[in-house]
């Protein structure tokens, strides 16, 4: 009978977060991890497509933005009133065209499929395998994340009433606007990130390598009656782009569940991943949620629910195209401030902010990650295919 090896599983982990190193969407290291993984796909016997794809990289178009954004705004200083509105509004119409405008970087996603005649189920296990730039800091990200877009919206405001005729001091008014505006601008430069690209061993080599191994698994001892996806999904980092262009193409069947690996190999407390988002909320699949709850609970462990209010994974762009998706995750366990103030004003019971302390960072090294670990996330997904 075919078993899981954490210790297999753990060399992937090494050569993708040693080896190969930081593997920022579209670079070098991103298309050696592609064409590893795609090799030991083609090793087990499976059939492989390669899902090409173009993207412009969140690091570029977020520093454009903020850059085209302030411009727009000092200009409006020195023009008259209807044209610092519609230099303002011009600037508006380039942010939300930025994807079609700017110079794009390829990467692509990994489909391997063990197909069988006339399958009653079909089941996907993914995993992205691109790794982040490092963070400069965390609070600087919340605070361009949570006040950027509000203040862009008060600058229209304030340009509309001056037009108006109802700031007659647009100076005054002006200076207070840039007080908050032009720093704020900055800092979302600044969070961007710089040349520093994470090695990525827990985020999420530890996720492709449970999934390469339980392919290995799966592909000795098959399910009965079910054709099993593996999907290695490329420029998770950069907004879900892998996963979007999977579910916008259709490249696995509506009725496919999807089970989707992050982060599993360095804590030791498993989440289900409940929902995403604070405004716009995605809920995940609860009927698989509850399957994964039980087949966590079957080996011993004690799993709790996770309203990801921050993050986002790569279920989401699948469960909006109507596919049961869900996540997997593991993470530590400790006081978590911000997850509680979250949860109490937005009345998200769950929410909270994810605990790993090397999380995009250029610490994130196979060191913090544990073979015990990835043992138990493998035997999850062995418990939780046997459940569907």
């Amino acid at each position: 009978m075919a078993e899981f090896e954490s210790r297999s599983a753990f060399e992937h982990i090494d050569k993708l977060a040693y080896e190969i190193g930081p593997r920022l969407a579209g670079s070098r290291g991103d298309r050696q991890a592609a064409d590893y993984i795609r090799k030991q796909f083609e090793n087990l016997g499976l059939k492989v497509r390669i899902q090409e794809f173009k993207f412009v990289g969140h690091t570029l178009r977020t520093k454009v933005a903020a850059a085209l954004l302030a411009l727009a705004f000092l200009l409006t200083l020195f023009l008259s009133p209807e044209f610092s509105l519609l230099s303002w509004l011009a600037a508006l119409v380039l942010w939300r065209y930025l994807e079609k405008l700017l110079p794009k970087r390829v990467s692509q996603n990994i489909i391997a499929v063990k197909e069988v005649e006339a399958p009653k189920k079909r089941v996907a296990l993914t995993a992205h395998y691109d790794s982040a730039p490092c963070t400069i800091s965390f609070r600087l990200s919340l605070l361009v994340r949570f006040t950027f877009l509000p203040l862009v919206l008060v600058v229209t405001a304030s340009l509309l009433l001056r037009v108006a005729g109802m700031i007659p001091d647009w100076p005054l008014v002006w200076a207070v606007l840039a007080i908050f505006f032009l720093p704020v601008c900055g800092a979302s430069f600044i969070a961007a990130g710089g040349r520093r690209v994470s090695p990525g061993a827990e985020d999420n080599a530890s996720g492709v390598a449970v999934m390469l191994e339980s392919a290995r698994v799966l592909t000795e001892q098959p399910l009965p009656e079910t054709t099993m996806f593996f999907i290695a999904f490329g420029a998770e980092e950069q907004g879900l782009i892998g996963s979007k262009r999977l579910a916008r193409e259709k490249l696995i069947p509506k009725d496919t569940l999807v089970l989707n690996l992050d982060m599993v190999g360095a804590s030791n407390q498993p989440y289900v991943i409940e929902g995403n988002g604070i405004i716009r909320r995605v809920r995940t699949s609860e009927a698989l949620n509850q399957k994964l709850l039980v087949a966590i609970s079957n080996l011993g462990l004690k799993p709790k629910l996770w309203w990801a209010a921050l993050a986002g994974h790569d279920h989401i762009p699948l469960l909006r195209a109507g596919i049961q998706a869900t996540t997997f995750t593991f993470d530590a366990v400790g006081v978590d401030k911000l997850g509680q103030r979250i949860a109490r004003f937005f009345r998200l019971p769950n929410a909270r902010i994810r605990g790993y302390r090397y999380l995009h960072s250029y610490y994130d090294l196979p060191d913090h990650v544990n073979v015990e670990t990835i043992e138990r996330a493998g035997a999850v997904v062995a418990e939780f295919l046997k459940m569907i």
